[in-house]
C-alpha cells in the first residue's frame, strides 16, 4: 500500500497543482490548433483522412512524451534541490516503493494528456473505422514509451541528484530520439539511417501508427516488429533504473565528494 500511498501524495501535489493544469492546458490548444489546421489548411486538407489522423497521433504522443518527460525530471529531483531528499529516505519508506509510487505519478499525468487527446481522436476518425484501433494504438504505444522515458528519468534523477542537469539531460535523449523519428522515409536510405531508424523507440512508435492508421494493420501481431524495439527500450530503461539505484544506495543520500 506505501507505493499508492506515495502516488495518491505526489498526485495533490503534482496532478492538481497549477503547474499540471497548465500542462493539460497547453496540450488540450496545441490538439485544438492541430486539428483546425488539418481540417481548415489548403494543402493539409488534401491529404487523406488516414494520413491526418497520424499526424494528429505523432502530436499526442510528442506532447505527452514531453509532459511526462519534464514531470519526471522535477519529481524526484526536487526533493534533492530544496535539501528534504534526507528527510524523506529516512522515513520508513524503501527506495523501491518511493521510485514506484513517484513512477505511478508520472504515468498517471500521460494518463490525463491522453484523456484530454480523445475528444480530438474521435473526432478526426468519424467515419473512417479506425477510432478504436486509433484510440488503443495511442494508448498502448504511448504507455509503453512514457514508461520507459520515466524510468530512464528517474534513473538519472538518482545520478545526478539536480533538477536543472536531469531535464537538461532528458530533453537532449528526448531530441536525440526525436529529431530522426520525424524524417522521412526517403531520408532513410542509407544503412546507417535504416539501422537508427529499427533501433529508435520514437521511430517504432510513429511507424506503428503509420501501420494502424494508414496502412490498416491493427492487429498486434502486424506492428510486433513495432513494438519490439520499445520492449527493448523498456526493459534497458528498467536495467539503468537498478543501477543508478544500486550507486544511490553506495553513496548514500548525501554525496561525500
Amino acid at each position: 500500500m506505501i507505493p499508492f500511498t506515495i502516488w495518491k501524495k505526489e498526485l495533490r501535489g503534482e496532478l492538481y497543482s497549477w503547474k499540471s493544469m497548465l500542462w493539460l492546458v497547453i496540450a488540450s490548444l496545441s490538439f485544438s490548433l492541430t486539428s483546425y489546421l488539418l481540417l481548415t489548411n489548403k494543402e493539409l486538407s488534401l491529404l487523406d483522412q488516414t494520413e491526418l489522423m497520424w499526424l494528429l497521433s505523432k502530436v499526442i504522443v510528442g506532447i505527452g512524451l514531453l509532459v511526462t518527460a519534464l514531470d519526471a525530471a522535477s519529481i524526484l529531483t526536487v526533493e534533492f534541490d530544496k535539501d528534504t531528499a534526507e528527510n524523506l529516505f529516512l522515513a520508513p519508506v524503501s527506495l523501491v516503493n518511493l521510485i514506484l509510487g513517484k513512477f505511478l505519478a508520472v504515468l498517471t499525468l500521460w494518463g490525463a494528456v491522453f484523456l484530454v487527446s480523445v475528444p480530438y481522436i474521435i473526432v478526426t476518425s468519424a467515419g473512417s473505422g479506425l477510432a478504436i484501433p486509433f484510440l488503443t494504438h495511442v494508448a498502448l504505444l504511448g504507455t509503453l514509451g512514457a514508461s520507459a522515458f520515466t524510468l530512464l528519468i528517474l534513473g538519472l534523477s538518482l545520478l545526478f541528484r539536480s533538477g536543472k542537469n536531469t531535464i537538461t539531460t532528458s530533453l537532449i535523449v528526448l531530441l536525440a530520439l526525436g529529431i530522426p523519428a520525424t524524417f522521412t522515409s526517403t531520408l532513410k536510405n542509407d544503412p546507417v539511417s535504416q539501422l537508427i531508424s529499427h533501433i529508435n523507440p520514437l521511430d517504432a512508435i510513429f511507424s506503428s501508427l503509420d501501420n494502424v492508421l494508414v496502412d490498416y494493420h491493427t492487429s498486434i501481431l502486424q506492428n510486433w516488429q513495432f513494438l519490439l524495439p520499445l520492449v527493448i527500450f523498456l526493459v534497458l530503461s528498467l536495467g539503468f533504473l537498478y543501477g543508478s539505484s544500486r550507486i544511490f544506495m553506495r553513496q548514500g543520500v548525501v554525496k561525500n565528494d
